[in-house]
């Protein structure tokens, strides 16, 4: 078995702008102020930098928004700026890429776009920066909940309150629905239907949360080094858009090398045995997977960890969830191209 020292923690991602709404307005007056430079696949990357300041990486152009944003968080509101930008809408794809985005992933621009030239065809690229948490996490939304007690709870009536399905959180999810996080890579045409619908999203949970919920969600302190529950819920929502009934989007879910290398064998044949149940709808293989993940826990993380965290990020109503969107999910494959 794996020493207890190995990079398994279940905690949800550290690197990410916190969101704090003040706002209940969605849609705002925006400034493009991007001049795209694709490269001749057509493809653009811009990465979210300071006023001033450039980006340290030469395959990604400096963004940054101009002011009068929705106020949901500093990446949302220029996300929402880029994709009504004229001129990146003539890019075949183009994504705005956190600052902290190759320390992250491990990938460096040049190595970023090797992947997606590598690959063409797709409407959406993405990754997930800690696929530790796809092989002993029932889904995406139960990994916080160490952390931010409360995240579960909040996660069900916000989506709920966005007139979604809180199935997700009580799903038992294949690998391809952990995108946590908006590192993501898309065509002019995903984009423009997956920024409706967080809009959509944002003015319908604004709407109806209750009052409680509502100053929890947007009203809460920022604490330097923590992700608010927002933030959190935001980086879950390309999952759920992968599951609705009329996501028939091709997407490719980028391989990481370097987080890939760190996890042991037993985290491998989790997701493995997991994504296996899924797809053969398997209650044997589930089930197996069940009670491996159980011991993988408890010998990792011990005794008192599992009896305070266990319940709360294991759904008592378990769900099968899979993509409705065409996700090649190249997990498996030699990743000696993409080390760059």
């Amino acid at each position: 078995m794996p020493s207890p020292k190995k990079k398994t923690t279940p905690a949800a991602p550290k690197k990410a702008a916190p969101v704090v709404a003040k706002k209940t307005a969605v849609k705002a007056k925006v400034k493009p102020n991007v001049k795209a430079k694709a490269t001749g696949s057509g493809i653009h990357l811009l990465q979210l930098t300071a006023k001033g300041q450039k980006s340290n990486d030469p395959f990604f152009t400096a963004y940054q928004p101009s002011p009068g944003g929705i106020g949901l968080s500093e990446l949302l509101d220029a996300l929402f700026m880029a994709q009504s930008d004229p001129a990146l809408q003539k890019c075949t794809a183009w994504g705005l890429l956190t600052p902290d985005f190759t320390k992250r992933t491990g990938l460096s621009g040049q190595g970023l776009l090797t992947v997606l030239e590598s690959n063409p065809g797709f409407d959406l690229y993405y990754a997930s920066a800690h696929p530790e948490l796809e092989a002993f996490h029932h889904n995406p939304w139960r990994s916080p909940q160490v952390t931010h007690p409360e995240f579960v709870a909040l996660s069900r009536q916000f989506l709920k309150a966005a007139g979604l399905s809180d199935v997700p959180v009580d799903s038992i999810s294949h690998s391809s629905l952990f995108a946590t996080g908006h590192l993501m890579v898309a065509s002019p045409e995903f984009w423009a239907k997956y920024v409706g619908f967080v809009e959509t999203v944002f003015s319908k949970a604004q709407k109806n949360l209750s009052q409680a919920d509502k100053d929890k969600l947007f009203k809460e302190p920022l604490v330097p080094g923590r992700m608010s529950h927002l933030a959190l819920i935001v980086a879950r929502l390309l999952s759920v858009f992968l599951m609705l009934k009329n996501s028939n989007f091709r997407a490719f879910k980028i391989p990481l090398p370097e987080q890939e290398k760190a996890m042991n064998a037993h985290l491998r044949f989790l997701r493995e045995l997991k994504d296996l149940g899924l797809a053969q709808k398997s209650k044997w293989h589930l089930a197996a997977w069940v009670n491996y993940r159980g011991l993988y826990l408890a010998h990792v993380m011990g005794k008192a960890w599992i009896m305070k965290h266990i319940q709360h990020i294991t759904p008592s109503d378990l769900h099968a969830a899979v993509p409705i969107a065409k996700v090649q999910n190249p997990y498996n494959i030699s990743l000696s191209a993409v080390r760059t």
